[in-house]
């Protein structure tokens, strides 16, 4: 559940909003008068929402116009997850963002992106879930890069209800940056349970992370929550890897 220090932090931040100039993140042009803006209309242009045609499953875009469909992989392995959907591609000011938050420590950008998630689309998905999960990082990895900022990005939904714990990786796994599709599956094969299965039984759950790559991560997170009782688990990260 959120706590009154998370709404306290998010109250002060609006208070800092209002009071301090707004500059551009990436460019350091005018970002703009409303509160909340960090990103200039240029550098904004330069964002590949994604948008259909695209598989209606695992939410990757297709090319021109028509209508939504499964895309090959989905009908070939169906994943585990009722739908998985990211808001934009991952490049551009989306990477730079989510690299200098996971890999620099910049948390300032955690809010952008934050921002980012909690469109039409996310607010659909969060509203449809009875619980909310930030996919987990080894306890080894979060005291090293000082936070899970799958944990920061599920804060986006301040008014749905969050566990923070209940789902864990239980072994340390190599960084999936690098590896092939079946090396990534294998990867984190086994790397995650969940601490009470009474607590996911029956309900939709939603899982957060910040980047779908080939989904191995978020197909076995589904799997462990199916299998601990789940009723049913979509997939929200704020950006995927387009291969096309």
């Amino acid at each position: 559940m959120v706590s009154c220090g998370a709404r306290l932090k998010h109250f002060s931040y609006m208070l800092l909003d209002f009071f301090l100039p707004r500059f551009c993140l990436f460019c350091g042009a005018p970002a703009g008068p409303e509160p909340g803006a960090a990103i200039c209309s240029e550098c904004q242009s330069q964002i590949e929402w994604i948008h259909s045609p695209m598989c209606p499953c695992c939410g990757a875009p297709f090319h021109g116009a028509g209508p939504d469909h499964l895309c090959s992989p989905c009908q070939l392995h169906p994943p585990p997850y009722h739908r998985a959907r990211a808001v934009a591609l991952y490049n551009g000011p989306v990477a730079q963002a989510i690299k200098n938050l996971k890999y620099r420590r910049g948390l300032i950008y955690a809010r952008l992106l934050k921002n980012w998630l909690a469109t039409s689309l996310g607010l659909e998905l969060a509203q449809a879930a009875d619980l909310i999960l930030p996919v987990p990082l080894h306890s080894r990895r979060v005291r090293s890069r000082g936070f899970n900022q799958a944990l920061i990005l599920a804060q986006a939904f301040p008014d749905r209800p969050l566990d923070r714990d209940l789902l864990i990786r239980t072994r340390a796994t190599k960084p999936q940056v690098g590896l092939s599709g079946k090396e990534r599956q294998e990867n984190v094969h086994r790397a995650f349970a969940v601490k009470d299965p009474a607590a996911v039984a029956g309900k939709n759950i939603l899982l957060i992370d910040d980047v779908f790559t080939s989904g191995a991560t978020v197909r076995e997170c589904a799997q462990v929550l199916l299998k601990a009782g789940a009723k049913q688990v979509e997939v929200l990260t704020v950006a995927r890897v387009s291969y096309a």
